[in-house]
């Protein structure tokens, strides 16, 4: 396995365990939503900021604009009032969506142009994202427990369809 593939299947294993952790948040009664979720975006902008500075010499930049977008998104939630008004956290996490979708179709498009079938691949899991980020957004809308499970959920599957890029990588080469 590359450097650049061990890398972004230790970085997808840790967002699944953030997604997994987000889940046990409402068993202790931690509930704040805004802290939650400017965590969750804070450690995913360190977390691909140092998969971008891992994987620099591969000439993939997906990181970097993942890392900028969960900073612009951090400094958006910040200014909204997330826990009095559930809209905002939906427009937050509607935008993170909408500018990941925008890496995730330009690394398609990496794909497609070296005439590499991963593209398809990738087509197929920005979908399957764009839709679990739609059905999230829609239910952010009840008691703050329950807005916490619907985030640690995304969160869970949102690393897992990050963890196939590298596994299918890594058997394709083989």
């Amino acid at each position: 396995m590359k450097k650049k593939q061990l890398v972004d299947l230790i970085a997808s294993v840790f967002l699944i365990i953030c997604g997994s952790v987000m889940l046990l948040f409402p068993l202790f009664h931690f509930v704040k939503v805004k802290v939650i979720f400017l965590g969750v975006l804070g450690v995913y902008a360190v977390l691909n900021m140092i998969k971008f500075v891992l994987t620099c010499k591969s000439g993939d930049y997906e990181g970097l604009f993942t890392s900028l977008a969960s900073i612009v998104v951090f400094g958006v939630a910040m200014y909204l009032d997330i826990n009095k008004v559930p809209w905002y956290l939906a427009l937050c996490l509607l935008i993170w969506i909408i500018l990941l979708s925008l890496i995730k179709l330009k690394k398609g498009d990496y794909y497609n142009d070296r005439k590499n079938k991963m593209w398809i691949f990738e087509v197929i899991c920005l979908v399957l994202f764009i839709l679990t980020g739609l059905l999230t957004t829609m239910n952010l809308y009840y008691e703050n427990d329950i807005q916490v499970l619907v985030l640690g959920y995304f969160f869970l599957i949102h690393g897992m369809l990050e963890l196939f890029d590298p596994i299918v990588i890594s058997l394709k080469i083989k």
